[in-house]
């Protein structure tokens, strides 16, 4: 299926929105929260999207952003990206390790650097930082005092 008709029939699903491509076979949408596990189950169980290779979170200030990266693989290679905002005061969303267990990682980063809680995750602790560092560094308003004990 061509990249432009897919990201149009996927736009038409609940809670979803901003299909667009991006290049060839390269497509992009935006989903909202409340929708994202069945979206994303939609992508796994109904159009055989294989392979997370990555989750980005981003401090827009007002709110963060997670942005998923999603791969057939396959000779076509289709890929596509979603994007899912979060508030800044419950920057929560289910896991969905289940579906693809490379996601297992990238959500623990994203945690760790940016705080963003993933319910469900089989196994939540930092990942770069030692368990004693205080804050999430790659928010925007993230202030570091030296404590020499911590280190």
């Amino acid at each position: 299926m061509e990249t432009g008709q897919f990201v149009q029939q996927l736009a038409k699903r609940d809670g979803a929105s901003d299909g667009s491509v991006l290049r060839a076979n390269v497509g992009r949408i935006t989903v909202t929260r409340a929708a994202s596990q069945a979206f994303f189950r939609v992508l796994k169980e109904d159009f055989g999207f294989d392979h997370c290779s990555l989750i980005s979170a981003v401090d827009n200030q007002t709110g963060f952003e997670l942005v998923y990266h999603f791969s057939i693989i396959d000779m076509e290679g289709q890929m596509l990206e979603v994007h899912v905002e979060l508030p800044r005061d419950t920057p929560t969303i289910d896991s969905i390790t289940h579906l693809w267990g490379g996601a297992d990682w990238h959500e623990r980063e994203a945690y760790d650097l940016m705080g963003i809680y993933f319910i469900g995750h089989p196994d939540l602790k930092r990942v770069l930082l030692p368990d004693g560092f205080a804050g999430h560094p790659l928010r925007k308003d993230y202030v570091y005092e030296i404590h020499e004990e911590e280190w």
